[in-house]
């Protein structure tokens, strides 16, 4: 359920913070999960998960964390006279290990205020509810199934572990979701635990729903792996004219490149998909996967196809290597060059691409070179002096036309 959730396709291969935030989230998630049952072990994994959430930039989700399982564990002792005892020495146990977490934080100098109310309008209202919708797929629908099906567990105000702690956890990465920004990495650390609502849901589902889930994963990638494949010939072939066209358009000056290992893991993972949906519709004994089995194989298939026949087209769109290249021309051989309302991804790109020290305006080093980020059309965003600098020419992304770097060349030498 984990690996069929739309949102982790691409978060999950990026080199962030927020993906090792998701990793302690999930060792923290298990830690509280196995408290009644190994609690030497999930003490040692919920000091690793809530210290490893502080160290990753998120002490504010380790406190909630840790402390809603500690409050959780003294509920569930309350109605659970036989094992009160231990319950209540498991909570004393997570509540030193989320002070330990906060004094850690403390220490460290990690707490800072980082909430923003972004919803100012109906528009942020519609994209954070798009968000939720397409994010958090398949897993969403199964969730809300299975609180619906332990709805009198929620009425008679019973402490349930099994569906109290996952809707703990996911509702703080959704309230996060909502204060936070970026909020698409927030919502990740709610996947693991929607993960394990949606599978309580598994054993409840009705013959139809389960058929209906089939039916419409099995569309829904066939075709997004269909897709794939004729964007690919068209770029090997030229045929269809139509996708051929499309990706001239949009990646202007992409030449494709042909490998045959690619192709050979390509059609290994369709081969593979059609193999599984041949089991899936077959006759045989019933298990509790089986509906999450073809979500999360295709969410596999589409991102090994991206990654084998559409990567060098996602490389050329995605990477700055040409616009760097094209600037590489302007720039010429300087000492270093300064750089003005760049992300820190734009400054990698220079410094990895182009072999160029980047250095940022509020730096007392003063470069022979100026670059500016722009958007077409605009400008910079700040102006720059002509009586220092001269306009040199501009280069944009072949695929984001729209994004700009401006070159200027220094008037005035640093020591007049």
């Amino acid at each position: 359920a984990l690996v069929a959730c739309l949102g982790l396709a691409q978060l999950s291969h990026e080199i962030t913070a927020y993906l090792t935030q998701l990793a302690f989230t999930t060792l923290a998630f298990f830690a509280l999960a196995a408290a009644p049952y190994r609690r030497r072990l999930a003490t040692v994994m919920l000091a690793l998960g809530l210290w490893g959430l502080v160290l990753s930039g998120a002490p504010t989700l380790a406190l909630l964390f840790g402390g809603g399982g500690a409050v959780l564990s003294i509920l569930e002792s309350r109605q659970e006279p036989g094992i009160r005892a231990p319950l209540m020495r498991w909570a004393l146990m997570a509540g030193i290990v989320t002070l330990a977490a906060a004094v850690l934080a403390a220490v460290m100098g990690l707490w800072h205020w980082r909430i923003v109310v972004p919803l100012n309008g109906s528009s942020d209202w519609r994209d954070i509810a798009r968000l939720l919708l397409w994010f958090t797929w398949p897993t969403w629908p199964l969730a809300c199934w299975t609180l619906w099906r332990w709805r009198r567990q929620w009425w008679s105000l019973e402490i349930n572990r099994h569906v109290a702690l996952p809707v703990w956890f996911a509702g703080v990465a959704i309230l996060a979701t909502f204060l936070t920004q970026p909020a698409d990495r927030a919502l990740l650390l709610g996947l693991p635990a929607l993960a394990a609502l949606a599978a309580f849901a598994l054993p409840t589902l009705k013959r139809g729903v389960s058929a209906l889930i089939d039916w419409f994963t099995l569309l829904f990638f066939t075709g997004a792996a269909a897709i794939i494949w004729v964007v690919y010939v068209a770029m090997q072939t030229g045929w269809p004219r139509q996708p051929a066209a499309n990706v001239s358009r949009l990646a202007p000056g992409f030449t494709a490149t042909f490998s045959w290992i690619t192709l050979s893991v390509a059609v290994l993972a369709t081969l593979a998909w059609a193999a599984l949906v041949h089991w899936r519709v077959g006759r045989h004994r019933a298990a509790l996967w089986k509906s999450v089995v073809l979500p999360s194989a295709g969410a596999a298939l589409a991102w090994v196809l991206l990654m084998t026949l559409w990567l060098p087209l996602l490389d050329y769109a995605r990477s700055f290597a040409p616009q760097v290249a094209q600037a590489r021309v302007l720039i010429g051989q300087p000492s270093c060059v300064q750089v003005q309302a760049f992300s820190r991804a734009q400054i990698a790109a220079f410094e990895y691409h182009a072999e160029l020290n980047a250095v940022t305006a509020d730096r007392a080093q003063q470069c022979p070179v100026l670059l500016v980020a722009a958007t077409r059309g605009t400008g910079p965003d700040e102006p720059v002096d002509p009586h220092v600098w001269q306009y040199a020419g501009s280069v944009t992304r072949p695929a984001d036309q729209q994004d700009t770097v401006q070159v200027f060349h220094r008037i005035l030498s640093p020591h007049r």
